[in-house]
């Protein structure tokens, strides 16, 4: 009989439980009986039969649900994402301390896993290593698809601000097109440990905010600050640009619209306009800064 989502969980947490730390007291998380994580002060985390660990203090409702994420799955796997991937994964073949020890990879806000899985497939085809991939995310909804659909990760309900995480326990922290606290990032990596961030570029989705607002300076991203506060907090050892573009059909539209909180309040005749994008080309644009502890 194969295993469950929350028996591979309990596996692998039993070898990688120190990883963990308690949202609560910030004691160090061990297993107990496969079926917990509980700290020294008794805070206990009980592991759900869909393969993930709640450990945010407190209930959280996402403005990501699950629809959101369903509709970000289907237009990574038709391959939007795909030249971000193949450039991310080399930055981590190139730049990272890849040795005997198993290498260690945190998504923080990793939505429903597609990004941390693509990656690790990738990094694998050009160096097979022991990568260890665990995603957090304060979205239920999105950590949940994660876990069904890539059960080989540790994936966890947490927040950033107060990151489950013990010190020094990732080699590398991703952060996708998603809030960072450079704080707690800096805290979480191992010595020499890098931060690949992942930010819109001026032109992402450039065809698309055109039909979705008349505000001609909402047309484009600023992207100067966030870089600025990145530089900061980090020694920015690489800040690149990846741009190309995608050809969208029908159903890589409806799922982008869907994706992207570009269309929240949007009016249906630009929702309408939105459409006509289908048989296009639309403009991804990403500037990718890479940061060291």
């Amino acid at each position: 009989m194969l295993p469950t989502r929350k028996e591979r969980l309990a596996h692998l947490l039993a070898r990688h439980s120190g990883m963990f730390r308690c949202p609560v007291c910030q004691a160090a998380l061990t297993l107990h009986h496969t079926a917990s994580l509980v700290c020294a002060n008794r805070h206990c985390f009980d592991l759900s039969r869909h393969g993930y660990v709640h450990l945010a203090n407190a209930g959280y409702r996402s403005k990501y649900e699950q629809e959101m994420f369903l509709a970000r799955r289907t237009i990574s796997e038709k391959g939007f994402f795909s030249p971000l991937h193949a450039v991310v994964s080399q930055k981590l073949v190139e730049c990272a301390a890849i040795g005997d020890e198993p290498f260690c990879v945190l998504d923080a806000g990793c939505g429903e896993g597609s990004h941390l899985a693509r990656i690790r497939e990738e990094v694998n085809n050009r160096r097979p290593v022991d990568f260890v991939g665990a995603g957090v995310d304060l979205s239920k909804a999105g950590i949940a698809l994660a876990a069904k659909a890539y059960p080989e990760f540790l994936w966890c309900v947490g927040d950033l601000a107060r990151a489950p995480f013990a010190d020094g326990s990732f080699a590398v922290i991703l952060n996708v097109l998603s809030p960072s606290n450079t704080r707690e990032f800096a805290r979480m990596l191992k010595t020499d440990g890098l931060v690949i961030k992942v930010v819109p570029g001026e032109r992402y989705l450039q065809e698309l905010r055109e039909r979705l607002s008349m505000q001609p300076g909402k047309r484009t991203y600023s992207r100067a600050a966030t870089i600025q506060h990145f530089a900061a907090s980090f020694s920015l050892i690489d800040c690149e640009r990846v741009a190309y573009s995608f050809r969208l059909d029908q159903p890589s539209v409806a799922a982008l619209i869907r994706m992207t909180p570009l269309t929240w309040g949007a009016e249906p005749q630009q929702l309408v306009k939105a459409h006509e994008l289908a048989g296009r080309e639309i403009s991804v644009d990403f500037t990718l800064l890479v940061g060291k502890r």
